[in-house]
């Protein structure tokens, strides 16, 4: 934890401007993608981005409050990656590979100057998270005709995979499953319409917050779910 007070200033400044950032660049991908189909969350421009804004904050505050210092600058830059994923996955239903490819590159970068000793746990995590979400996406294809995830969820599970290990993927899949499903409810009564298996759910932001919790968890030595 961080308990300089300029350093604190200058950090919660910095995700302020980030997130203000991610919301323009989000705004921007949405608009000139060609193979967008989905919608802002916010109808409100101005809404989306002070929420964004703040999110961006809320990554600082956390990442000061719980990352140890040698691991700040890597838990900031994983926090603002996950929450730019998030905001394209809300307003797009896409995840952007060049964004899950940072958060993967990032976290083997993590590995290799801060814990080179488990490197197989965390390579095992990145190869288990993708190939258990492109199972289940191929299965539900085949069994449904239909997809219910996209390959994006599984680069972003593997990419999360290399920084939360093979034993960090469980709780990460646990807290993305619960608050995408409150999210998908709240979703359905705010349209008046019921949950089905063909209502269209972005799941990354999810599997985002998922991830940047259970690394936060372990860096302060908390029990994972």
């Amino acid at each position: 934890m961080i308990d300089n007070v300029w350093i604190v200033l200058a950090g919660l400044a910095a995700g302020l401007a980030a997130g203000l950032a991610i919301d323009a660049a989000a705004r921007w991908y949405a608009r000139y993608s060609d193979d967008s189909i989905g919608r802002p969350v916010a109808a409100n421009a101005r809404w989306a981005a002070a929420l964004t804004t703040i999110a961006g904050g809320a990554v600082s505050a956390a990442a000061l409050a719980w990352a140890p210092g040698d691991l700040l600058a890597f838990t900031l830059l994983l926090g603002w990656l996950l929450l730019a994923l998030a905001v394209i996955d809300l307003k797009t239903f896409l995840l952007p590979d060049i964004l899950n490819a940072g958060v993967l590159l990032l976290g083997a970068l993590m590995v290799g100057m801060t814990r080179a000793d488990a490197w197989v746990m965390h390579v095992a995590g990145a190869a288990i998270g993708y190939g258990l979400l492109w199972a289940v996406e191929t299965a539900y294809r085949r069994l449904r005709g239909h997809d219910g995830l996209g390959r994006g969820d599984a680069k972003l599970l593997g990419a999360l995979g290399m920084w939360v290990g093979a034993l960090g993927l469980a709780p990460v899949l646990l807290i993305a499953s619960l608050s995408g499903l409150v999210a998908a409810l709240v979703l359905a009564w705010k349209d008046g319409r019921g949950v089905s298996g063909k209502s269209a759910v972005a799941f990354g932001p999810w599997i985002a917050l998922g991830g940047f919790a259970v690394w936060l968890m372990q860096q302060a030595g908390a029990p994972l779910p």
